[in-house]
C-alpha cells in the first residue's frame, strides 16, 4: 500500500558554473534524495516527502535521447529500488545489485559506466551529459543524487523539478518542532499520572526526546552557515527523523548532507560525527576514510607503492584514501 505523501519546503539553490578560455559557461545541476524522504530539486526550494509510492525523480529529452529514473522507499525509510533508464537501456538497483538489461557486464561503455567512486557508486552515461551517484547500507540507499552538466530542459519533470509545479504542492503550516516540543513536556507530565501506561508511555515519548534533542544539539552548530534557514532545516530534521529513530543510517544521511552543505570550513564540519554518533564508514584494505577528497583510489603497477599518484577527477564527496 502507498502512503500518503507528506511534503515540507525550504529555500536552496544547488548549481554551479564556471567559464572555459573560449568564453563558454557550462553548468552543473545537482539534485539529491537522501534521509527517508528529502528532496533537493535542481533549482529551488528543498522539501521533504514520505512515501512508499514509485515515484518520477526526473524525466526529460535531451538531443533526442530519453532520460527517466524513477525511485521507491521502503517501509525502513531507504530507498529500495531506483531505476534508471537512458535510451531505452535500463539500469535498476534494488538489494544491493546492479541490473542492467540488455547490456551484459562490464555494461559496455558504449552506453554508460558503472564503477567505484569513492565510498560511492556512480552510473555515467555515455549519451548525456548525466551522472547518477548512489551510497549502499544495509537495507537499501540511504544517499542518491544526479548530476546534469546542461541547461535545465522545459520539458522536465519529476521530484527534482517539481518546484515549478503548484497543482500539487502542499505547505505544511504545522511546526513539527513546536508539536514534539508540546509533547515533550505537557503530555509526559500528563501520561505519568496513568500508572498502567506510565512506564510504555514514558519510555516512548524519552526516545522520540533523544532524537529531537539530536536535532537541536546538531542544527545549534550550524548557525554560521545557515543563519536564517536553520530554524527550517531544523524542523526538516525532525520530520527526517520521525519514526525513524532507530535508523542510524536515516539520521546520519542527513547531518552528513548538511554538514556537506556547510563545507569544510564551518563549525560544524569537525564536530557533527561527536554530535550525532555517526560513525565513519570503514574502507577495504589498508585505505583509510577522508571527508573530502580525490574520489578515486591510484592505479599503479606496484601495489606495495604508498604515495598516491595525481588524479585527474576531483569530487566534494568522501572518499577513501591510501594511507
Amino acid at each position: 500500500m502507498c502512503l500518503e505523501s507528506n511534503w515540507v519546503f525550504l529555500e536552496s539553490v544547488d548549481a554551479s558554473c564556471w567559464s572555459f578560455s573560449l568564453s563558454l559557461e557550462m553548468c552543473l545541476y545537482t539534485c539529491r534524495t537522501f534521509g527517508s524522504g528529502v528532496i533537493q530539486p535542481f533549482n529551488g526550494s528543498s522539501y521533504y516527502i514520505r512515501s512508499n509510492c514509485p515515484f518520477t525523480l526526473t524525466h526529460f529529452t535531451h538531443h533526442r535521447v530519453e532520460c527517466d529514473i524513477t525511485v521507491q522507499r521502503g517501509e525502513n525509510g531507504l530507498l529500495e529500488k531506483v531505476q534508471i533508464i537512458v535510451n531505452k537501456i535500463k539500469t535498476v538497483l534494488q538489494s544491493g545489485d546492479i541490473t542492467v538489461e540488455k547490456v551484459s557486464p562490464p555494461y559496455d561503455h558504449t552506453y554508460q559506466h558503472i564503477f567505484p567512486f569513492g565510498i560511492f557508486t556512480r552510473l555515467r552515461s555515455a549519451l548525456l551529459p548525466l551522472s547518477v551517484t548512489w551510497h549502499s547500507v544495509a537495507g537499501g540507499i540511504d544517499t542518491l543524487w544526479v548530476e546534469l552538466e546542461q541547461d535545465l530542459s522545459t520539458d522536465m519533470t519529476g521530484l527534482c523539478g517539481i518546484h515549478n509545479n503548484t497543482d500539487y504542492i502542499f505547505h505544511f503550516k504545522l511546526s513539527l518542532h513546536v508539536l514534539f516540543a508540546f509533547f515533550c513536556t505537557f503530555l509526559k507530565k500528563y501520561f505519568l499520572l496513568l500508572y498502567a501506561l506510565k512506564w510504555a508511555v514514558s519510555l516512548f515519548l524519552s526516545f522520540l526526546c533523544v532524537f529531537l534533542q539530536q536535532c537541536r544539539t546538531f542544527f545549534s552548530h550550524t548557525l554560521d552557515c545557515l543563519h536564517a534557514e536553520t530554524i527550517s532545516y531544523l524542523q526538516l530534521c525532525e520530520w527526517n527523523i520521525n519514526s525513524y529513530e532507530s535508523s542510524d543510517h536515516i539520521a546520519c544521511a542527513f547531518f552528513k548532507e548538511i554538514t556537506q552543505q556547510c563545507g569544510n570550513s564551518s563549525f560544524i564540519w569537525n564536530k557533527w560525527r561527536m554530535l550525532t554518533d555517526c560513525a565513519e564508514p570503514t574502507c577495504p584494505g589498508d585505505l583509510i576514510y577522508a571527508e573530502k577528497s580525490d574520489p578515486f583510489v591510484p592505479s599503479c603497477s606496484h601495489q606495495n607503492r604508498r604515495k598516491p599518484l595525481p588524479v585527474q577527477v576531483h569530487h566534494r564527496r568522501a572518499v577513501c584514501d591510501i594511507i
